[in-house]
């Protein structure tokens, strides 16, 4: 893993791209590539998506060269031909052992870019690596829920996280009147810290699509430790 150096900020939308648009620096939480880069504030919440989800194990930002011209793929930095055509992904995930690489565009502009992705996929086919075209249209209402969740994955003390997620399982255990989040007020304090922790750990079951991290007013059901509720990217 390659570490970050002690300057750099986990965000920076100051900083900018070659094409004038805001970049992103971002934690991975110990995914990959220490620090993520981001070229769109889509790309950062897709991260984001990629950090929170339970099957990812790996990021890692721009991490190979597709020559479209000759049909090859190369994980270290070549000097680009001008007679070739090239591709250069957003990320590769590493999904349950499995490199996925995954292009993050807005549906809104999808129509007018001038890739063809079923050439890049079926080239990446070829290489025994799979494709994933996402779009916002896959993050739908979840944006706050992610933003938020985030921030708790990339804690610093990964076991203060375990910790707060086992205090509020006992609480689970002991308690049959809970049936909000608003009903854990007075027994854990601050309660945000302890429900973002259980619904990071598969303590309780979060509908990330549906219910709002903010206002606490969303039902509490255990999950007996399946996660399946932060896989908010679903791969095909």
């Amino acid at each position: 893993m390659r570490a970050a150096k002690p300057s750099e900020r986990p965000i920076d939308p100051a900083r900018r791209t070659r094409r004038g648009r805001p970049a992103f620096r971002m934690s991975s939480g110990g995914k990959g590539d220490a620090v993520l880069k981001c070229q769109s504030r889509l790309e950062w919440l897709f991260a984001m998506a990629a950090v929170i989800h339970p099957r990812v194990s790996e990021i890692y930002y721009q991490p190979l060269v597709v020559n479209l011209t000759t049909g090859t793929v190369h994980r270290e930095k070549i000097k680009m031909k001008p007679d070739c055509k090239y591709y250069v992904p957003d990320y590769l995930l590493v999904v349950d052992g499995k490199e996925y690489i995954i292009e993050v565009k807005s549906a809104a502009l999808l129509a007018m870019s001038n890739k063809d992705f079923e050439s890049i996929r079926e080239i990446l086919t070829r290489h025994a690596l799979r494709f994933a075209l996402l779009t916002d249209l896959d993050l739908r209402s979840a944006e706050n829920n992610i933003r938020i969740l985030y921030e708790y994955a990339i804690h610093d003390d990964p076991g203060a996280i375990t910790e707060w997620a086992d205090t509020l399982e006992k609480l689970l255990e002991n308690s049959s009147h809970i049936s909000v989040a608003q009903d854990l007020v007075g027994l854990i304090e601050p309660i945000n810290w302890y429900v973002c922790a259980g619904i990071l750990r598969g303590v309780i079951k979060f509908d990330v699509f549906n219910w709002q991290l903010l206002g606490m007013n969303f039902p509490v059901e255990r999950a007996f430790g399946d996660q399946q509720s932060l896989e908010v990217m679903h791969f095909v």
